[in-house]
Formats: C-alpha cells, structure tokens, sequence
C-alpha cells in the first residue's frame, strides 16, 4: 500500500464530515470519553452528535467523541435463501444418488428419495444460513 493510499485511509477515518453526513435514524455506537453509547443519530453538526438512547436525547461534543461506529446491514434473509438453495441442490444430489437401482427392492419410490434428500438439504442449508453472522459494525471515525 502506498503512502497516498494509507493518508488517504487515515483521514477518511478522521474526517468528522463523514459523521455529519450519516442520515438522521442511523443506528452508531460511539466512545465519549469513559462512555460507550449506542443509539440513533438525531442529528450532527460540526460541533455536536446528538444521539438518541436509553437514555433519550444526548448531545456529545465532537471534541467528547473519539470514536464512531455505524451499524452495518443485516443480511440474514439473503443467507437463509442462499443456504436454502445450496442445501437443496445438494439434497438434489444426494437424492439422486440414493435412488433404488432397477434390481433392487425398495420401499420408498425412486421420486420421493429425491423428493426428500432435497428438501432435508433445504431445510439444513437454510438453517446454517440463519446461524451465519451478518451485520456487525464499521469504523467510520477516529479521534
């Protein structure tokens, strides 16, 4: 990484333009002072946040503020219907592979060992999708 690159990272991180241009409603945590707070943008200014928490509305000097972080988005929905598809599929394939041979006997139709195999696939991959961690939170400025 070069040295323009890394200023440049180092001074979005600095640039308390970029905390007054997150919109109003937005979910951030900040560290004032000995304090970490998690609440609702209210609104910003050049020289205050105003957050609000559990507590209702607090106003925190820019000077108070040395660190913002703001919510990321959840992405829960889009892993269950990814992990749906891809355990499907391989339930699919699964199925497919444990189907009765023309010579053997069988107590469940060739159809319904697919049938299963992938909804059982299905129903795991959507499960793992579920317990994937999404979210979380980003840096957005540093004192």
């Amino acid at each position: 990484m070069s040295f323009a690159a890394l200023f440049l990272l180092l001074a979005a991180h600095t640039d308390w333009n970029v905390v007054n241009a997150v919109a109003p409603g937005t979910e951030v945590r900040i560290a004032a002072g000995s304090r970490d707070v998690r609440g609702r943008v209210t609104r910003s200014t050049d020289a205050s946040l105003v957050l609000t928490s559990d507590k209702g509305e607090e106003v925190f000097d820019r000077q108070q503020v040395s660190r913002v972080l703001v919510k990321k988005q959840n992405h829960r929905k889009r892993n269950i219907l990814i992990g749906l598809g891809v355990g499907a599929g391989g339930g699919l394939g699964v199925g497919l592979s444990a189907r009765a041979k023309p010579d053997q006997l069988h107590f469940i139709s060739n159809g319904a060992v697919v049938g299963i195999g992938a909804a059982a696939g299905a129903a795991v991959g959507a499960v793992v999708g579920a317990v994937i961690p999404t979210g979380g939170w980003r840096e957005i400025y540093r004192q």
